[in-house]
């Protein structure tokens, strides 16, 4: 992309101050748009990026949001409440936060000078138990968990009213994002969850026997597919977003096992019947209409994680 003529001006990221939110706004003002991030005060995610405008507001507050995209062209929706399994625990909390929320402003989307959305949905859940692999977004839709109902209920809803609105939308569907500034305190994320606990000698929990199947993408591939994406106009709206490549949890163990050089303690906990048992995204369609391509293997990846955490820990993480 040309940086000096980004196709849109002002961006407004709903949930910037996030892992995934704050690194596509550092993109996003690398690559010469005018940022705004929508998000709720939180003392433990202060804004560390220069150059672009903070709105704290609550998605439940619709004026707030209304208030925060009304002269955007794009917005990126990245607000959601609720994990895979906290979202188990009270799912009518996990509707009323993010469904009901999102369409109480989606609704009045012709009230605002938006253009375009690009919503961050999930391909772990979306599609549940898989019938094949890899899965691609051609894939029946049978999310097995709350998070996973709410996320393509989102999806819906968007395309129900940006099509009453006449704009345009992209709804990308990401593997297992991880890396630097990654959030650890939320129980999503088994590489920076694992790569803390190993770093400082405390045994991994590991749910079910360890064989469960992902992919994983590091945060950099995953911000370049974004920023690419950005100037797609072809006939393709919604995107998996991945590696295309599996591991199981018990891979992720022996990684970091022979980049830290430690035995690594491993406490098996009760399987949870949310968690599909295999879950490997196809993104060819992603690859065909931009020419992306992931750049960092797992090892790499985690490497880079540890290293972030190492620098955290010395107090020498800064930025992302």
């Amino acid at each position: 992309m040309n940086q000096s003529t980004p196709l849109y001006k002002q961006v407004t990221v709903l949930g910037g101050l996030g892992f995934i939110g704050r690194h596509v706004c550092h993109a996003l003002i690398k690559n010469g748009y005018r940022v705004r991030i929508f998000n709720r005060v939180n003392p433990s995610r202060p804004n560390l990026i220069p150059d672009c405008e903070v709105v704290h507001g609550d998605m439940a507050q619709t004026s707030e949001v209304i208030k925060a995209i009304a002269d955007a062209d794009l917005v990126f929706h990245m607000i959601h409440t609720t994990v895979p399994g906290s979202s188990m625990i009270n799912p009518a909390f996990d509707t009323e936060s993010n469904v009901n929320a999102s369409i109480a402003w989606l609704q009045r989307l012709p009230e605002t000078n938006v253009k375009r959305i690009v919503y961050f949905s999930s391909g772990g859940t979306v599609y549940g138990i898989a019938r094949y692999n890899p899965i691609d977004e051609n894939h029946p839709l049978s999310p097995i968990s709350s998070y996973g109902i709410t996320k393509l209920a989102i999806e819906k809803y968007i395309q129900i009213y940006t099509a009453l609105a006449k704009i345009d939308y992209i709804i990308l569907r990401p593997s297992n994002i991880y890396g630097a500034g990654q959030r650890l305190d939320i129980g999503q994320g088994v590489i920076g969850m694992f790569a803390r606990r190993a770093l400082s000698h405390q045994p991994l929990e590991i749910w079910g026997n360890g064989t469960v199947i992902r992919d994983y993408l590091y945060i950099d591939d995953a911000i370049s597919a974004v920023i690419a994406l950005l100037d797609y106009s072809g006939p393709h709206q919604i995107f998996n977003l991945s590696s295309g490549i599996g591991y199981s949890v018990l891979d992720i163990v022996n990684v970091l096992r022979e980049q830290t050089g430690s035995l690594l303690q491993v406490t098996y906990l009760p399987e949870r019947y949310f968690d599909v048992p295999i879950n490997i995204l196809d993104s060819t369609r992603l690859r065909t209409a931009t020419g992306w391509q992931p750049r960092k293997d797992l090892e790499e990846g985690v490497g880079q994680t540890l290293e972030w955490l190492k620098n955290l820990k010395l107090g020498k993480d800064h930025n992302e």
